[in-house]
């Protein structure tokens, strides 16, 4: 006969070495996996810092310098290892311009995982920052549209744009003699072509990734009664409600004589067309919300009320691409504008047979089409917009 106890012992070792194993596996968890999510945390904190600061370079600088200041920032806070992509590969913001996406991993060797065959694990994070560029920018001329054909189209002679050129979709130069002196960047179609000089001459035109924001970015209700820009005006605000604003309005209004307008901010809801020889107007803005303004005439001299440069606007959306749906069309000869031309829903066409026009400031518009001859367009430093920033964003 067996002792009774013997059998008993021999499940108590049982029992020992299964709480054992299970001991060693809270150990594994407790300190590798512990251990594992306090270096993830590092990792993020190291994605994010490096993100920001590979956005920060790109405000100002190239995407070598915002790659190579990722990559330190990573190196720094302990992660030899990090994929930085300027465009982002994947995420929300994927392929879009401004961005930098910052990757870092690690592999550690585990103290107690080995006995569960696992002898590495490894850990990363992934954060992307973004890159907004001072509002104004390089940009004389800016077209926003992403779907509009020949978002900028330039036709006719002698043209000379000082500051860049951008379009979110394609450009398209039939003209002669045009000269660019600035950086020339587009998303579709191929490079602009034919008699252009671009200056500088290296790396330019350049076919971006992902489409810009506006580098300006005036609000409509600044603008309209009881708005800021409204409000600053005072008894210069001159409302002309959803009545056309022309030679016939200002006239009546005792704002015209002698073919010189008076300063201060025009607003309708309406059209504001004005045409005729040598009309003056210095310190005057002028803005619609949802009408078309043309100019036609010669000799026009116009400067702007807003402190912030905007010389005409119109917000009006007329769901085309068409120039022949303009709602800023100028026409004409001799003329000197200086300011900002804004239609950020709708076509802006300027147009002439022998134009011989000067701009002090810049063009943005959904799309924009030059025709005629002799024209100087200048990017205004004086009208800088605001800084640009960045921001964290996944």
């Amino acid at each position: 006969m067996r002792h009774p106890g013997a059998d008993e012992r021999g499940a108590v070792l049982l029992i020992v070495a299964f709480c054992m194993t299970l001991l060693l596996g809270f150990a594994a968890i407790a300190i590798d996996i512990g251990y594992a999510r306090q270096l993830k945390a590092q990792a993020q904190n190291s994605a994010d810092f490096a993100a920001l600061a590979g956005a920060g370079e790109l405000v100002s600088g190239t995407i070598a310098d915002a790659k190579a200041v990722a990559h330190d920032y990573a190196s720094k806070n302990g992660f030899a290892v990090a994929d930085v992509n300027v465009p982002p590969t994947s995420g929300t913001k994927v392929n879009q311009t401004g961005c930098v996406q910052v990757k870092p991993s690690e592999s550690f060797p585990t103290i107690f995982g080995r006995i569960f065959n696992v002898g590495t694990l490894s850990v990363g994070a992934q954060a992307t920052a973004c890159a907004s560029p001072p509002l104004g920018g390089p940009y004389a001329v800016f077209a926003g549209s992403t779907t509009c054909p020949d978002a900028i189209s330039f036709s006719g002679a002698n043209r000379t744009i000082n500051g860049g050129v951008h379009s979110n979709n394609d450009v398209k130069i039939t003209s002669s003699g045009t000269v660019i002196n600035g950086t020339t960047t587009y998303l579709n179609g191929s490079a602009p072509a034919g008699s252009i000089t671009f200056n500088p001459s290296t790396d330019n035109p350049t076919q971006l990734t992902g489409p810009l924001p506006y580098p300006d970015d005036f609000s409509l209700a600044d603008y309209q009664p009881g708005g800021a820009k409204a409000v600053l005006a005072g008894t210069k605000y001159h409302n002309a409600g959803s009545a056309d604003i022309d030679e016939a309005w200002l006239t009546s209004n005792l704002l015209y004589s002698s073919s010189t307008i008076s300063p201060g901010l025009y607003y309708t809801s309406g059209n504001i067309n004005l045409s005729g020889p040598g009309h003056t107007a210095l310190g005057a803005t002028f803005v619609t919300s949802n009408g078309d303004v043309h100019f036609n005439g010669n000799n026009f001299t116009f400067t702007p009320w807003d402190p912030d440069g905007l010389l005409i606007a119109s917000f009006k959306n007329p769901n085309s691409c068409s120039s022949g749906q303009a709602v800023i069309k100028l026409n004409g000869n001799n003329h000197t504008w200086t300011g900002i031309m804004f239609a950020p829903n709708g076509p802006l066409d300027f147009s002439g047979t022998n134009v011989d026009t000067s701009l002090n400031g810049r063009l943005v518009a959904n799309s924009i089409k030059l025709s005629g001859s002799n024209q100087t367009l200048t990017r205004n430093d004086s009208y800088p917009g605001r800084a640009g920033g960045f921001e964290l964003v996944e």
